[in-house]
């Protein structure tokens, strides 16, 4: 992967996007270098802030209360790894997205490039108030990944060994070497 977001997959699908960022966060000392796997640790639902998981919570608790059906949690799938990013689409009827994830060369740095295309007015409408917080949310996502995944490392360890617990232990006398 070239080192300038112009060479972004994310580009390939949308040349001119009707709106565009790139987010670059330090790796936090991580060392993985598989595209796929940063993207998966940003969008995992465990590297949400809680108080996003709070608010959907609610959000679909009050859709319910009304007896209507809450919107599926929604995922997103590496859909290709090119070149050392993984891309991510997600299109509708309305919106064009693209969503390329890449580590750039030297590990130290992670780049999250998204471009979106507008396909009808209610696109733009819908795109409209995401807009405004899009790069801060994206950024907050990419900063939380690396926690993410020495999370998930940890837990693919086998468990250590613990040792057997033993009751509690006696009080010794002090010897009369030390009471000196």
């Amino acid at each position: 992967m070239s080192s300038s977001p112009a060479a972004s997959i994310a580009l390939r699908d949308i040349p001119v996007p009707d709106y565009c960022d790139v987010v670059i966060v330090p790796t936090g000392g991580c060392e993985e270098t598989d595209p796929r796997a940063w993207a998966e640790a940003i969008f995992a639902h465990e590297n949400t802030p809680l108080s996003t998981r709070g608010a959907r919570a609610l959000r679909d608790e009050a859709v319910r209360l009304l007896d209507m059906v809450p919107p599926p949690e929604k995922t997103y799938v590496v859909d290709e790894v090119e070149g050392g990013e993984a891309l991510i689409r997600d299109d509708s009827d309305h919106l064009q997205v693209r969503i390329a994830v890449g580590v750039l060369p030297g590990g130290e740095l992670l780049q999250v490039t998204t471009a979106v295309k507008y396909r009808s007015l209610r696109g733009r409408l819908l795109f409209a108030p995401r807009r405004v917080l899009h790069a801060a949310a994206v950024n907050t996502l990419a900063r939380r990944a690396p926690t993410t995944l020495r999370r998930r490392t940890l837990a693919e360890l086998p468990p250590q060994r613990r040792l057997p617990r033993r009751g509690p232990r006696a009080l010794l006398p002090r010897s009369a070497s030390r009471a000196e």
